[in-house]
């Protein structure tokens, strides 16, 4: 049986994991384009790759209260989605959310 403190972790995880498709929706909503044409020395793609990384390597090397680690691990989407919605192009987004899913497989409550 799972104790009551995993328990209310894993709501927390499950509500952040799953409230990254409200910002999908929110891209859809403001009809922004994917527009897979863009350079990868780009001011907004190098700003998205430090944004998104440096969260997930403070996420994997250290250890946090919980919901610290919660919170970190999910600016990588914020950003993608801060970023999209500035350059006008959701690939900012789709670039940064396997980042973001990738930190919230490792930081999974198990115990």
């Amino acid at each position: 049986m799972l104790n009551e403190a995993l328990i209310q972790k894993r709501k927390k995880y499950f509500a952040l994991l799953f409230s990254v498709f409200i910002w999908f929706a929110v891209l859809i909503i403001l009809k922004v384009p994917l527009n897979p044409n863009f350079s990868i020395l780009s001011p907004a793609f190098i700003m998205i790759m430090l944004t998104a990384f440096i969260p997930s390597f403070l996420v994997f090397k250290k250890k946090y209260n919980y919901n610290l680690t919660l919170f970190l691990a999910y600016i990588p989407a914020l950003v993608g989605f801060i970023t999209s919605v500035i350059f006008n192009n959701s690939a900012y987004f789709l670039i940064s959310f396997p980042i973001f899913l990738l930190s919230y497989i490792v930081i999974f409550p198990k115990r």
